[in-house]
């Protein structure tokens, strides 16, 4: 929500005032007076001017950046955010952090963690009460294009690896966006599959070559002893026993 306190010599002059700075029209406003104009002894001594309070919903975009540019100066670093339009898995709002270069390891995180919890945080505040859902993205440093850039790499070699052994190759743990972009890079390949093995905060790719057969044949159960056999067996127990 966007508020601003505006004065006017009247009520409608002070909401005018505020509708004009908040650059919106009276309909989309909701107006809180706070004081009624006074007039002064001859029309102008000791007069009180009205004050409102004008108010208009924010929208999913702007309380995005108002909410990390908040969570980033209670950081305590120097930072400016662009946002622009992206066509990722799902369309959404890229939000660009633009800090320092002595900033952007503790933006970023390991392995992004410190990026992922704020895209996170912001997703939830941004759509609270929201109607239709904005998705958002946050990255800093041009992160996210690196780090996917590492992990195609990273999935080709484990996939030319797990084919050329004919063995799995489980990949490091990593944290479950990293892990959806290697599922995703790899699930065009005919001739591996992937999985994922563990729980978090340890659950870990693996990649299968096709030919490998990863299902074990069940061991068979022994058949139950008949009753004949088992009065059998402990006739000959208690016979030792007593020997």
């Amino acid at each position: 929500m966007k508020r601003v306190v505006a004065t006017g010599k009247t009520v409608e002059e002070a909401i005018t005032s505020g509708l004009v700075r908040l650059g919106a029209s009276r309909s989309q406003a909701t107006v809180r007076v706070i004081t009624e104009p006074v007039k002064g002894l001859f029309g102008f001594i000791g007069g009180k001017d009205a004050e409102v309070e004008v108010s208009i919903p924010s929208t999913p975009e702007e309380t995005a950046k108002d909410f990390l540019a908040g969570v980033l100066k209670r950081m305590g670093f120097d930072w400016r955010i662009k946002s622009r339009s992206v066509e990722e898995d799902e369309p959404g709002i890229l939000l660009e952090i633009a800090c320092d270069e002595e900033s952007l390891p503790v933006i970023i995180g390991r392995h992004g963690s410190t990026l992922d919890s704020l895209q996170y945080l912001v997703n939830i505040v941004a759509n609270h009460e929201q109607e239709n859902h904005v998705r958002f993205y946050v990255d800093a440093g041009d992160y996210r294009r690196r780090r996917k850039e590492h992990l195609h790499r990273l999935a080709e070699r484990a996939a030319e690896r797990a084919v050329r052994t004919k063995r799995q190759v489980p990949l490091d743990a990593m944290p479950a966006p990293d892990r959806k972009v290697i599922h995703t890079y790899l699930q065009e390949r005919t001739d591996v599959t992937t999985s994922s093995e563990g729980v978090e905060p340890n659950r870990k790719v693996v990649v299968v070559p096709a030919s490998l057969s990863v299902s074990r044949p069940r061991r068979q159960r022994r058949p139950e002893r008949s009753e004949r056999e088992r009065s059998e067996r402990d006739r000959t127990e208690r016979s030792e026993r007593l020997q």
